[in-house]
This record gives C-alpha cells, structure tokens and sequence, in this order.
C-alpha cells in the first residue's frame, strides 16, 4: 500500500502573490480598558523572530524547549517556531505543571530542558528550586525583572544564561534583551539593546531624541512593528507611527508610552509608564479609566489610583476623597466589581480628607500612603480556629503581604489574584501536603471555607460532576443558574463568579450523562424540565436568572418559557453566542451557525482541553470516559427541537471573530420569533469556543453584573 506521505509535495507550496507583508496571525492583547485588540502581525515580522531564536536566544537543534506560555499569549510564538525551525524538540506540558512552581521545575529537571521562558513570578517564593545544570537559557519575560530575583537565581544556573526580554505584542514578541553577566550585583535590571533588525528611539514630547542618560518615550521601529489593530484605525494612527529616522518612506514605528533611559554601558533600563497606564499581571491598565469609575459614586469626592510593589507583586490601591464610612471599602470594591474586570479592581482602598498636591496645584503621586490593614476589604475579624486554619493564615499572610487576617477574609477581596493563587496552592502542597485547585479556591475564598475542601477533597473532585455544581453557593441575592454548552460540564462557569458581586449565588447545571444509571433526557424539553426541578430545589419560586453558552443557551431559553407556563417570571434570559433551534424550518443563516456549532461540539476532546483550566484527579477518568457519549447525545437532542416562544427579554452576547471568514456574527433578527421582549446585544471579541476564557469573560461578567444589580435594586424596592 502506497503511504499517505509519499503521495505529498516534495516541496514547499508556492502561492502567487504571497510577500513577507502577508498577514501572519492575529493575536489579542489586553487593552487598558479590559478591551481587547486583535494585533495584526505579519509575516516578515515573524520571520525574524525565527531567525533572532537561533541567534539571541541560542535555540539549536540539539535544544529541549519547554512551551511554558499559553497558545492565547504571543510569547508562545518564540517558543514555538523558532523550536521546530530548527528541529529542536518542543516540549509540551499539562495545566496542573505549569500552574504549580515545585512540579513546573521537577519537569524541567527530570527531561533535561535547556530553553525556558517564564515571568518572575513562576520564579518567587521557591527556595526549594536547586541547581539547574542542564539549563541553557532562562528567558524572563513580561514583567519588570526585581534584581534581587537576578542575584538569587543567577548561581543556580552555573552553566547558562539569563536573559531579559522586553517587547510589546505590538513590535512581534521580543524587541529588546539583557544578557545578565555570571557575577551579577548590580540593583538595576536593564532591559538591554535592541535585537537584530529591530530599532530604537528615545524621544521627547516633541519627538525628538533625548541627551544619552536622559528619560525619553521608548519607540520601536524596524522589522517586526505590526501592521496595527484590526479594525481599530483610530488607534492604529494614535500609536503606529511614520518612522522619521529610517531612509524607508514607508518605515514605522511602535510608541510604547513606556519611559527609558540609557546606562552608560549602551543598556536601556526601563522607568514606567507615562500615561498613567501600568501592567498588573499581564493586562494593560489605564488608571484613569479607574478614576473615572470611582467618581461615579455618590460618595467619593475625588480619587487618584496607583499601582504599588514590583512585578507579580504589583497591586492597584485607590485613594479616594469622602466622608467616614465603616463600610467604605467594601461599598467601593462592590461598584467596580459591577462595572470593571476583576484585574482592574483595587486590593486596598485609602480615605483621605484631601488629595496631597504638589506647589504648582498637581496632584503629588509620591505623598500618597501606603495602605495600612484598615484599607483591605476585610471581614469582621476571627481568628482562626485548629492548626490548619493557622498554617493557612500564616501562608496567606505571608503571600497577601497584609498583618492580619481573619478565618472569613476572602483572599481575593485581600488583593489575591491569579498568579498569587497559583503561589499559595504552591506552599499550601508543599509545607501542609495538600492539593487544592485554583476552582476550589473560587468556590471557597476564605480560609473557614477552604479547609473543609481540604479535607474532604476527594468529595469535593466527585461534585465537580454532579447535576448541580455550586460555583458560589453562598449569598442572600437571587442565584444565576448557568446551564453547560455542548460539553455537558459547567466548569467554565467558575471564572464568572470573579467578576459578580461578592454576595451574588452562582450555581452550574450539568449533564446527568456523566453518572452511572444516570438517566439522560430523551428530548430537550425534557431536558428543560428536570433542570427547572433542579433549581426549584435551591429556589422554590421566580424570579429567575438563567444563563447559557452555546447549546447551554438553546436549554435556558426553553427553561425560561417552560417557567413562564408555570406562572413564573423570568428576571434575566442570558444567552451566550446562540441561535434558536428549529427542526423544520431555519433560515440559512440560522443553518449555517448551527451546522458550525455542531462542528465544532463534535470534538469534545478538544473542546473540553480548550475550557478546562486546572488539573484534573485520578477518579475524573472514569467521567471523562463517558464524555463522547454525553456529547453526541446533547448534538442530537440540540437538532431535533424546536425553540418555544417566550414572553421575556434576552441578553445576546455575540462573537465577533469568526473562523469562517464567509460568516457573520449572529443577528438578533433569528431570536425575534422566539423572544417577545427586548434583545440587548454585546459584541465579543473573540471566537465562539473561547467566550469563556478570561478576557471575555470579564466584559460579559461586566455586562451581567451591572445587570444582575438592577434586578437586585428592583426586588429590594418590593420587598
């Protein structure tokens, strides 16, 4: 028989037309604003790149590169490419070894990796991390680099190097690198000198260059400098600009808004930003759009927003002008946590009678407090109970750099976050031998909370597949309750609870296919009724909030008219990325979005590894098994109903990037004969299968909250 190889091309394609200018990929960035930006990058600039691994960064053939980063961030790309360009091996690791520091660096040990690029953050707090002697190239990258992280890690790598890397998405990954010497002991990290075929300026506010040693606008010119932001020309112009330095006419050049300067050496060393803009965990925040928030509170007079600390450590912490108020701080992290992401949140909030001003009237950053106890968002305090409740406040403490904290203070509300979770979950196996999830932690913030989960985690892995998932099961408003897309599991539902208000129940309905004898519903309608069983259980009576992705949609929209005929009121009718279902009769449009989503629910394998974001235990395997089946069941029931009507409105939140050029995103027009109340529409920057990842998440988190507070104002004003 004849290979399937040996029928192939000998050669590479030849597309006519096809220059280095061509289009690469598109990848989105954070934007200032929680908004993302689709970053146009193009070929050339990928290319070099390619080309700059082998040389700057010293990957061979004979190389073992670890892909640390997520496919979702751009550094994935200098892992990648310049790995199978070469023909080095490329080494792919599991979520529950890139999240925890003490099994990420077993696996670097263990496979002998001698190419590794991570944050400084992967590379805090780990004491126990040893001599790395196969390691040829740690790459930092993404965060400002502290030098006494250098001076720490430098001895443990006695045969490699470590090297700094600077660069927006906007100038093709890695624009600027610092090799750190053997003997480090310095107390500036620079960020370097340009890579190859990558240009640098430093300029004023007239756009002129800046006397060595002086502080200028870093701008990136050369090969590399994207093609800008899709369909944002407005802000393409703003930042992308002519390069008045190069002899090419058409050259341009990247304005970063970061300030530099240069050492005497020739290095750049990095200053801050200039516009009130910083980087908190990898998301560019505009502090201004903070400000103005802040204002819109009736109780706030005037405010300004810092960032304080250094890398992953960095924390927003609001100053605000207003009267004497207990409840200050929670009043205040309560409205933006209804109109901000989670990320643009402060961890602490100070009260001042006045903002300190410099003499020329301006307000003077550099008198500002720190925040003392009183600014977090603590709980009436209690102290901990038994010695697990007081190793884990010692962890906490230590981690959340605060004096004291109490059994019910929620570690986010303290200003944790992501990456400081991840550290915690870290010590927590490590010096009490337990293994918690960053889902457990969502579900139980606080340490009263928390420990039982400890305890019991192996009940608390088997509840991950129950009907009902309790996301946050605590609280006294009106539960949302989020019905699974095509998968049949409602995990990706956890990160939402980040972006609602503290007291704001959240609960998961799963797909009974999952269960040994569980009995799956033989049509949608049915499938409708048990879950309205199910949320009757929690709450007896209206009104009610539903929620749905995808598939998920198609049920809460029959729920909603279900209850309806039962003289209920449907308060919220949220649907994710949907269309209705009609077994006779469909548009082309309708049958051209169901046919994608029955491609793409096909799969669910895939599917499921794009949504899932932790590890996954042991006794897990025998549920997954069943995934196929519970999948192919759900695509069956999902073509064979017919959407009711309805008399409530809907929230549609749509997907703007579509895989299918031919596509267009979802009009509200299809839902017209099936809702007999007002559609709002929010668009989405993203694909369908990635609406519940975590920078779409947060603006549909935006939305639902602001939403599901008006609802909360209305139901209190009848009571």
């Amino acid at each position: 028989m004849e290979s399937v190889a040996s029928n192939q091309l000998v050669c590479n394609p030849h597309v006519h037309g096809l220059t280095s200018s061509n289009l690469a990929y598109i990848i989105y960035t954070s934007g200032s604003t929680g908004k993302p930006k689709g970053v146009m990058i193009e070929h050339r600039g990928a290319v070099s790149l390619i080309h700059g691994g082998s040389n700057s960064f010293g990957i061979s053939a004979s190389s073992r590169v670890l892909q640390f980063t997520s496919l979702g961030f751009d550094n994935s790309v200098l892992e990648i490419f310049p790995t199978l360009s070469t023909g080095a091996s490329l080494h792919l690791i599991q979520d529950d070894i890139r999240h925890d520091q003490r099994l990420l660096w077993e696996y670097v040990k263990r496979h002998s990796i001698t190419f590794v690029s991570v944050t400084p953050t992967l590379l805090q707090n780990n004491k126990d991390l040893g001599t790395m002697g196969e390691l040829q190239m740690l790459v930092i990258m993404g965060e400002e680099l502290p030098a006494d992280l250098v001076r720490w890690i430098r001895p443990l790598i006695p045969g490699g190097n470590i090297l700094n890397s600077y660069g927006p998405t906007e100038t093709t990954v890695a624009a600027i690198t610092w090799r750190c010497p053997p003997t480090f002991k310095e107390d500036i990290v620079p960020i370097g000198r340009p890579l190859s075929n990558k240009k640098i300026y430093l300029l004023d506010q007239h756009g002129q260059p800046v006397p060595l040693g002086a502080e200028g606008e870093l701008y990136i010119g050369g090969v590399g400098v994207a093609r800008g932001y899709l369909n944002r020309p407005e802000l393409t112009a703003k930042v992308f600009l002519p390069d008045p330095f190069s002899g090419d006419k058409d050259a341009r050049m990247y304005k970063t808004g970061d300030l530099a300067r240069y050492l005497p050496d020739g290095n750049l060393v990095y200053l801050g930003r200039n516009d009130h803009q910083v980087k908190i965990r990898g998301f560019r925040v505009e502090l201004g759009e903070i400000e103005a928030r802040l204002l819109n509170d009736p109780l706030v007079q005037s405010a300004a927003v810092m960032a304080i600390g250094e890398g992953g450590d960095k924390r927003l912490v609001a100053y605000v002008v207003a009267k004497h108020d207990d409840q200050l701080v929670h009043i205040l992290r309560s409205h933006l946590t209804s109109c901000l992401p989670n990320y643009m949140v402060p961890a602490a909030f100070v009260r001042l009678d006045d903002l300190p001003l410099s003499t020329n009237g301006k307000l003077d950053r550099r008198r500002l407090p720190q925040p003392d106890n009183d600014a977090m968002a603590y709980q009436q305090y209690e102290p901990p109970h038994g010695d697990m409740e007081t190793a884990l406040m010692t962890i906490w403490t230590n981690i959340l750099n605060v004096d004291k904290i109490g059994r019910h203070d929620n570690f986010f509300m303290l200003g944790g976050h992501s990456l400081l979770a991840v550290r915690m979950i870290s010590q927590v196996q490590s010096l009490m031998g337990y293994r918690i999830t960053l889902g457990t932690l969502f579900v139980a913030p606080t340490i009263a909370e928390l420990v039982p989960h400890m305890l019991s985690s192996g009940n608390t892995q088997e509840d991950s597949f129950d009907v009902t998932l309790p996301i946050r099961p605590r609280g006294t408003r009106l539960p949302l309750f989020c019905v699974h897309h095509g998968v049949g599991l409602s995990w990706s539902y956890i990160g939402l609870s980040r972006h609602l208000h503290p007291d704001q129940p959240i609960y998961g309905l799963q797909a009974r296919g999952f269960f040994e004898g569980g009995e799956s519903a033989t049509t949608l309608d049915d499938m409708a009724l048990d879950y309205i069983e199910q949320i009757r259980r929690i709450q007896p009576h209206g009104p009610y909030c539903l929620l749905g992705y995808s598939f998920g949609g198609v049920v809460v929209h029959t729920m909603a008219a279900q209850l309806e005929s039962q003289g209920e009121r449907v308060a919220l009718l949220a649907v994710m990325d949907t269309v209705p279902r009609n077994s006779t009769t469909k548009s082309e449009a309708a049958i051209e979005k169901q046919n994608r989503e029955a491609r793409e629910e096909i799969d669910p394998i895939q599917l499921f590894t794009n949504r899932v974001q932790s590890s996954l235990p042991d006794r897990a395997r025998s549920y997954l098994e069943r995934l196929p089946q519970v999948v192919r069941h759900l695509t069956k029931l999902s073509r064979s109903h017919t959407s009711p009507r309805c008399q409530s409105g809907m929230v549609l939140f749509r997907t703007m990037v579509q895989k299918n050029p031919s596509m267009q995103p979802i009009s509200p027009d299809v839902w017209r004969p099936h809702v007999m109340g007002k559609i709002n529409v929010f668009d989405i920057d993203c694909e369908h299968n990635y609406m519940d990842q975590p920078a779409p998440l947060s603006e549909i988190g935006s939305v639902l909250a602001q939403r599901l507070n008006e609802i909360h104002a209305t139901e209190a004003e009848q009571l």
